[in-house]
C-alpha cells in the first residue's frame, strides 16, 4: 500500500510510476494519495478531511510552516497534520506499507503509532525531509546527523526552534518501527545513513527512478520543432520542473549562463512547468509552455531540444533529466546530489562542478552549441542508458526484492510467520535478479 501526498511533482510522478510498474508485474499494489488525479487501477484519493473547519485548520497549519521559513529558505514542513491519520483511516492492514512524499498530508506520528509492530515500512526517499527536522534539502547543513536545532533555514533559529521540536517528534514516532529506507540515488541513501533519526532502520537500499520508455521516446527533431512552431536554425535549450519559481531549481542562474554566451541571440530557451518563472534578462529569448502533464507532449518538448539543462543547486535525483535522455537529448547539469547517477559526464551529457559558478554552465553550453556531431552521439547514448538501467520494469523488480526481504525480516523477528502480513503468508511475483 503506497502513500503519497500528491500525484504531481517529481515525488508524486515517481510514486505513480512505481505503482504502475508493480501492477504490470502482477503485484497486488494499492495507491493512496491526498491531492491530484490518478487514473491507474487500485488508486484512491484520500483527503484527510472533508470538514470545512478542519480544512481551514489544515491550511493554517501549512501556512505557519511557510511563515517559519526565512528569506531564501527552502520548503520546511511539520510531521504533524491537522488531524490524526491512523492506518485504519485508509482501510485494511496491508502486508507492506510504502511511504513516499507524505508531507502536508499524513500526520506521521499518529500514522506510525497505529501500525502493528511487525508491519514493515518501506520509505522511498524523494528528498531529505524524513530524516531532518523539517527542511526538505539541508543546503549543506549537517545538524541532521546529530540533532536539528538553530536551523539556518528558519526565520528565527534558536536552540528549541521548530527544527528541534519536529526532529524529536520524528524520533519518538520512528522508535520501534521496522523502517526500510530506499534512496532514489546513491547520494540520497548516503545522507540517510548519516542521519541520527534513521540509525535504527532495518535496511538501506538504493533504487534509481525509472520510466516507461515507450511513452518517452525520441522523435525526429525537425518534426518536433515544427509541431511546436520553432525555427530549425536556433540552438534550443530546455528547462522543466514542478515549480518554476523554486529558487533551488535555479532558472535565474540558467538565464545568467545563457546571457554570457558569445552568440546568445542564436539561443532559444523553452520551459515547461507550473509556477511563476523568475525574470530573466531581455537578451534571453524564452518561450514558456506552462504545465505539460502528458508524456506524449513532454516527449515532443524534449525531442525538439538540442540540450536539456538542469541548473539545480541540489537534486536528490532529477527525474526531468532522465525523461530528456529517454527522448534522445543530452543533459547539462551541475555535479550535485544524485544527478551523476544517470548523467555520465562526456558520454550522455556534461557536468559542471560548482552550482555557484554560472560560467561553468556557460562553457558547457557553448561546447554543446559548437559540437553538434558529439551532441547527437550523446543523445543516442543517453537513450541507450535509460533503456538499459532506468526502465519502469527494472525499478519495480528492485522494489519487489526489497518488499520480499522486508517481509522475511519481519517474519524472522517474530518467529511465527505473522510478519508476512495480516492475511498470512503472501507470495510476491518473482523478480528477475539484477546486480
Amino acid at each position: 500500500m503506497h502513500f503519497t501526498s500528491e500525484t504531481s511533482g517529481g515525488a508524486g510522478v515517481a510514486a505513480r510510476r512505481l505503482h504502475r510498474g508493480l501492477l504490470d508485474l502482477g503485484a497486488d499494489s494499492r495507491f493512496l494519495y491526498g491531492n491530484g488525479d490518478c487514473n491507474a487501477d487500485q488508486a484512491v484519493r484520500k483527503p484527510t478531511t472533508t470538514n470545512y473547519l478542519l480544512r481551514i485548520k489544515e491550511d493554517l497549519s501549512w501556512g505557519r510552516c511557510h511563515r517559519l521559513a526565512g528569506p531564501g529558505g527552502g520548503l520546511f514542513t511539520s510531521p504533524h497534520g491537522a488531524r490524526r491519520t491512523p492506518l485504519s483511516f485508509f482501510g485494511d492492514t496491508p502486508d507492506v506499507v510504502n511511504l513516499h512524499w507524505v508531507a502536508r498530508w499524513l500526520d506521521v506520528p499518529s500514522f506510525l503509532r497505529s501500525l502493528p509492530r511487525w508491519l514493515p515500512v518501506v520509505w522511498s526517499l524523494h528528498d531529505m525531509n524524513p530524516f531532518t527536522g523539517g527542511c526538505h534539502l539541508s543546503n549543506g547543513c549537517e545538524r541532521f546527523t546529530e540533532r536539528c536545532h538553530h536551523c539556518p533555514q528558519l526565520r528565527y533559529p534558536w536552540a528549541l526552534d521548530a527544527s528541534w521540536r519536529y526532529f524529536h517528534a520524528k524520533r519518538r514516532a520512528y522508535r520501534g518501527r521496522r523502517l526500510h529506507i530506499v534512496g532514489n540515488s546513491r547520494w540520497t541513501t548516503a545522507q540517510a545513513r548519516r542521519s541520527a533519526l534513521l540509525r535504527d532502520a532495518v535496511s538501506f537500499d538504493t533504487v534509481p527512478l525509472g520510466l516507461d520508455t515507450s511513452e518517452y521516446a525520441a522523435l525526429e527533431k525537425g518534426l518536433a520543432r515544427r509541431a511546436l512552431g520553432l525555427p530549425d536554425a536556433d540552438f534550443v535549450l530546455g528547462f522543466a520542473c514542478a515549480d518554476l519559481s523554486y529558487a533551488n531549481k535555479n532558472l535565474h542562474g540558467l538565464g545568467e549562463a545563457i546571457a554570457a554566451l558569445p552568440e546568445r541571440h542564436r539561443c532559444l530557451l523553452l520551459t515547461f512547468g507550473p509556477g511563476k518563472a523568475p525574470p530573466l534578462r531581455e537578451s534571453v529569448r524564452t518561450i514558456q509552455f506552462g504545465p505539460l502533464s502528458s508524456p506524449r507532449l513532454q516527449s515532443i518538448f524534449y525531442s525538439a531540444l538540442d540540450v536539456f539543462v538542469m541548473p539545480s543547486k541540489m537534486e536528490t535525483f532529477g527525474q526531468a533529466g532522465l525523461e530528456a535522455m529517454a527522448c534522445g537529448t543530452p543533459v547539462i547539469a551541475y555535479r550535485t546530489g544524485g544527478i551523476p547517477d544517470f548523467v555520465e559526464d562526456g558520454a550522455t551529457g556534461l557536468l559542471a562542478p560548482d552550482p555557484e559558478d554560472p560560467m561553468g554552465l556557460t562553457e558547457r553550453l557553448e561546447w554543446m552549441r559548437t559540437h553538434a556531431p558529439e551532441r547527437r552521439l550523446m543523445g543516442v547514448a543517453g537513450r541507450q542508458r535509460v533503456e538499459a538501467e532506468f526502465t519502469l520494469k527494472r525499478m519495480a523488480e528492485r522494489y519487489l526484492r526489497i518488499y520480499g526481504s522486508a517481509l522475511q525480516s519481519a517474519s524472522d523477528s517474530n518467529g511465527s510467520g505473522r510478519g508476512a502480513g495480516s492475511r498470512g503468508a503472501v507470495t510476491l511475483p518473482q523478480a528477475k535478479d539484477h546486480p
